[in-house]
C-alpha cells in the first residue's frame, strides 16, 4: 500500500502545536475506523505535567485545542477483473481532534473510498462513504518513576462509537477500503499501553475489541485487533519503527480464509525543521484468503509528509 498524507493543523486556540519526535506516541487513527495507530507521533498525555509553552520547544497541546486534517492512501487492491494493483483504490480519511483535557481527546474520522472499482468480480459494488467514528482516548497523568519503567510511559483507555458500512470497523489501515452494504452501529474498546523501555526505545501495544451490528442476511460481527510497534527514537530528528498487528475476522476467526490478517512492516520518520516525512513498507496480511490470494497481493508502501510549526 502506498500512502500519501498531508495533515494540516488548525488549532481552536488559533495557535499550532507539534510534539517533539522523541516523545512516545499515543493512539491516533489507523485507517481502521475506531482503532488506534501505534505509529502516531503526537501525544495526548505528556502535556499534563509539562509547561504550557516551554521556552526551548514547541507549544504543547492543552484543554480546548483542536486540530483537523486528513490522510490520502493508495492501498493495493483488486480491480473489476480481480487484478491487484496499487492504483485501483484511493482512500481519504478526514480527521479531527479536540482536547477535552490535557490527557483526554475526542477524535473523529470519516473514511472515504475516493477511487474504487465500480463492481468487483463477486458482484459487490463498493461505496464512496465508509461511515463515521468518534473515539475518546484517555491516558493517566505522568506516572511516577518505578524500577524498570520510565516515568513518561502511558497507560489509558480508548473507546470508539461508529456508524459504518457493514464490516468496515473490522478493516485495518493496511487494507483497501472495501465499503459495501448498509450502515450499522459499532463499538470498539481497548487499552492504551505505551512503555518507554529506555531513553531511545518505546514499545506500543493497543489491544482492542470490536463489535458491529448486522441486519437481514448480514449477522453482527465481533473481532479482536492487536496493533503493536517497537519504536527507536534517535534524538529529535529520526524515528524507526517495526510494526506488526493481529486482526481477526468476524467471530474472532484467525484463519486467512475467514478474513484473519497478520500484518508486518516498518517505517522511518525524519524531521527537518517543521517538516516530518514518513515512509513505510510491509505486508497487509501474511495470511492468504479471499481478500489477499497471495502475500504479494498485500504488499504496501506508504509515504506522507506533515507540516507542523
Amino acid at each position: 500500500m502506498v500512502r500519501f498524507a498531508i495533515i494540516l493543523t488548525l488549532l481552536g486556540s488559533a495557535t499550532a502545536f507539534a510534539q517533539p519526535a522523541a516523545t512516545p506516541p499515543t493512539p491516533a487513527d489507523s485507517g481502521i475506523p475506531g482503532v488506534a495507530d501505534p505509529n502516531a507521533t503526537t501525544s495526548t498525555s505528556t502535556s499534563a505535567n509539562a509547561p504550557a509553552n516551554p521556552d526551548n520547544g514547541p507549544k504543547q497541546p492543552k484543554r480546548g485545542d483542536f486540530d483537523a486534517g486528513g490522510d490520502v492512501r493508495l492501498p493495493n487492491g483488486p480491480d473489476a477483473t480481480g487484478k491487484y494493483s496499487t492504483w485501483n483504490w484511493v482512500a481519504a480519511d478526514l480527521k479531527g481532534r479536540y482536547f477535552l483535557l490535557d490527557s483526554v481527546t475526542v477524535n473523529g474520522n470519516v473514511p472515504l473510498a475516493v477511487v474504487h472499482p465500480g463492481t468487483l468480480m463477486d458482484g459487490e459494488s463498493p461505496d464512496l462513504i465508509g461511515g463515521i467514528t468518534a473515539r475518546i482516548d484517555a491516558t493517566l497523568p505522568k506516572l511516577p518513576s518505578m524500577p524498570g519503567m520510565h516515568n513518561d510511559s502511558q497507560i489509558g483507555l480508548t473507546l470508539t462509537l461508529g456508524y459504518m458500512r457493514q464490516g468496515a470497523m473490522l478493516l485495518s489501515d493496511k487494507d483497501f477500503p472495501l465499503f459495501t452494504g448498509g450502515f450499522e452501529p459499532g463499538l470498539a474498546a481497548g487499552i492504551i499501553s505505551k512503555i518507554k523501555l529506555s531513553s531511545l526505545l518505546y514499545f506500543s501495544l493497543v489491544p482492542v475489541w470490536v463489535h458491529q451490528a448486522g441486519s437481514g442476511m448480514n449477522p453482527s460481527e465481533s473481532a479482536v485487533q492487536i496493533p503493536m510497534s517497537l519504536i527507536v527514537g534517535l534524538g529529535n530528528l529520526v524515528k524507526v519503527s517495526a510494526d506488526a498487528g493481529v486482526f481477526t475476522g468476524a467471530d474472532y476467526a484467525f484463519s486467512g480464509a475467514k478474513d484473519g490478517r497478520i500484518y508486518a512492516g516498518g517505517s522511518l520518520d525524519v524531521k527537518i525543521g517543521p517538516i516530518v516525512a514518513h515512509a513505510g513498507a510491509g505486508f497487509a496480511s501474511l495470511l492468504t484468503g479471499p481478500d489477499y490470494p497471495t502475500v504479494g497481493d498485500s504488499l504496501y508502501f506508504d509515504l506522507n509528509v506533515k507540516y507542523a510549526r
